[in-house]
Parts: structure tokens; C-alpha cells; sequence
């Protein structure tokens, strides 16, 4: 794990007060799952860059408390603050079939203590899952977690071309977003 120890530490809060609401619904059944994807899924691996939105989905459908939020400070000092995005939709991410199996827990976040599990993507498809989108950001991202040698293009395309079987629409925009990635990742490698 790569992720600033300050941005952990705010996320950390946005659990505790997720534990605390579930905790105080009256909430006593297993923990449920909460699998982390966009940017701060790649700090996670990658350390690169901050972010303002927790990209989460959840096993279960969740009444959230309000504003969950916090502030911190980064390393350089900069006031900086992220949230709980209740916008974010896997639906429209390219994801594969088996994101949530796969996913792995973050391991040193309290996992053991809250009823809020987190699980953070794989590398590959929390790359896959930047492909729907593919902004000059995604495509950023995807660079950064090629470099840790997490996958190589072949893991890629092969695991975005199963994915990309259940999505419904013109397809060759995603084809084509999946091919200049699996350029990117190349180029990446071979540095």
C-alpha cells in the first residue's frame, strides 16, 4: 500500500462515522462490503495524486448519514478535504462480472472493528474501470498502475473484453478506449 498516510486517515474518519450511524440503526448482521474504485483506489496503489471523491459501492443498499466528509492536511500542508461520493454508479463503469470477488481488503484501515468492510478493486480492474470514462485522468491513472507492474496489456485486455461483454450500446468507443490503454500500458512497460 502506497496511499498518503493523511488521506488513510481521513478516509478512516468517513468509516468511523459510517460504523457509527449502521451501529446506531441498530445494525447487527454481517459486515457489509465496501469495494473502493477511482482515485483513491490508485493512491492506494500508486501514492500518485489526491483526490475529493470516495468512488464506493456498497453489497448492501445503505441509508447514509449526511456530509460524509473530512478534512486534512497534506504532507506539503495543504488544507485539502474528501467525501463519500453518493453519485457514483457502477452501472456505467466497465467493470468485470467478478469485481467484487476479487477485490482485496485494505488491510491496516480497521477493517476488524467496523461493521463497514473496505475492499479496494484489483489493480487490473480498477484500470478496466477507467475505460467507460477515459479522460485524460483515467488515462493518467492507468499509466500509474501499469508502472507498479501490477498487470501487463494482455492481463488488461483480456479481463476489459470480458467485461465489455455485458455492456449494453455502441461498443467501438470502448473498443477503442481499450485499445489505446493497452498502448499505454506498453509503453509504460517497456520504460
Amino acid at each position: 500500500m502506497k496511499a498518503f498516510p493523511e488521506l488513510v486517515a481521513a478516509l478512516s474518519e468517513i468509516l468511523d462515522r459510517l460504523d457509527e450511524s449502521l451501529r446506531s440503526s441498530g445494525y447487527a448482521g454481517p459486515p457489509i462490503q465496501m469495494y473502493l474504485a477511482g482515485g483513491l483506489a490508485v493512491n492506494y496503489y500508486c501514492g500518485t495524486r489526491h483526490t475529493e471523491d470516495v468512488d464506493a459501492s456498497f453489497s448492501h443498499r445503505l441509508v447514509l448519514p449526511k456530509h460524509l466528509e473530512a478534512t486534512y492536511r497534506t504532507a506539503s500542508g495543504q488544507e485539502r478535504f474528501i467525501y463519500l461520493n453518493e453519485n457514483y454508479n457502477t452501472s456505467f463503469a466497465l467493470l468485470h462480472d467478478d469485481f467484487e470477488r476479487d477485490s482485496k481488503p485494505w488491510v491496516g484501515i480497521g477493517n476488524e472493528r467496523r461493521l463497514v468492510h473496505l475492499n479496494v478493486l484489483t489493480p487490473v480492474d480498477l484500470a478496466v474501470s477507467k475505460v467507460a470514462r477515459f479522460s485524460e485522468q483515467d488515462r493518467d491513472d492507468i499509466r500509474a498502475l501499469a508502472a507498479e507492474r501490477l498487470f501487463n496489456a494482455k492481463q488488461f485486455r483480456q479481463r476489459a473484453k470480458e467485461a465489455s461483454g455485458n455492456f449494453i450500446g455502441n461498443k467501438v468507443p470502448l473498443e477503442l478506449s481499450i485499445e489505446l490503454a493497452c498502448h499505454d500500458i506498453d509503453a509504460v512497460l517497456r520504460q
